[in-house]
């Protein structure tokens, strides 16, 4: 059961005072216990074309962290593109674009919530949470757990610098299929941004919005904007004017917390 008044920001803060080396288990713990979650997991992007898994409380929890990014969909990949929490109160209800098969992988979940992580326009990380109970997640738990992501991010930038760096024993994609699907998904959003002159962020952010208008994943569309083979590219919605693009969270896309 979640407690009235959230305690999140003090157990994250104690948290990353004690974590030391056991930094990203202490933090899911954290906000597992204090967010009433089952499960949650860890990730965090050290550069854009990177995904790195720090901590996942158990198989389950990894399975659906590892296909969200595979696929690029679902709220832990939403999150971390608009840098706004992500609460999905009814998974079963949730849209699913391009008949995505990460569902069926989450077949006992009821609700999920991702907080994001990021540094002013760059996403950094995000922490999901993951809820195969009934539980009644409030507006003040999502703010006071993003408040809670953003003293993690802190501790985190910390702790990489001492223990988690390329050779340690995280875990970690680098060259396999996951890898390699959310590097394409970069290398299109990297094209993007040149062509449009915008930041990286916001072209990923447009790459979905093309996705949850046509149907489809996020991973086809990218690959259709590197080999075109017809006028997907040139119907990439371009940035507004003042560097804002349409907000991707339409008819058919997980809905960020404003």
């Amino acid at each position: 059961m979640l407690e009235e008044s959230p305690s999140i920001v003090h157990d994250v803060s104690v948290a990353a005072a004690v974590g030391r080396r056991t930094l990203p288990q202490r933090l899911c713990a954290a906000f597992t216990r204090s967010l009433g979650a089952q499960r949650a997991a860890l990730s965090f992007l050290p550069r854009l074309e990177h995904w790195r898994l720090l901590h996942a409380t158990d198989e389950p929890a990894l399975r659906g962290e590892a296909a969200q990014f595979t696929l690029g969909d679902g709220p832990s990949v939403s999150a971390a593109l608009r840098m706004r929490p992500v609460h999905v109160p009814d998974l079963r209800r949730a849209p699913c674009r391009g008949a995505s098969p990460l569902h069926e992988g989450l077949a006992d979940v009821r609700q999920m919530l991702a907080l994001p992580m990021h540094v002013q326009r760059t996403p950094v990380g995000v922490i999901c949470l993951y809820y195969t109970e009934e539980a009644e997640l409030t507006d003040a738990h999502v703010a006071e757990g993003q408040r809670a992501a953003g003293l993690a991010l802190d501790a985190l930038l910390r702790w990489r610098a001492v223990h988690g760096s390329d050779d340690c024993d995280c875990p970690v994609w680098t060259t396999d299929t996951r890898a390699a699907r959310w590097d394409r998904i970069h290398r299109a959003a990297g094209y993007l941004a040149a062509r449009e002159e915008c930041p990286a962020a916001e072209a990923l952010a447009m790459l979905q919005a093309t996705g949850t208008r046509d149907g489809r994943s996020l991973l086809d569309v990218s690959d259709a904007l590197l080999q075109p083979r017809g006028a997907l590219g040139r119907d990439l919605p371009a940035p507004r004017p003042g560097g804002t693009v349409a907000d991707p969270a339409g008819t058919g896309a997980y809905a960020a917390v404003p």
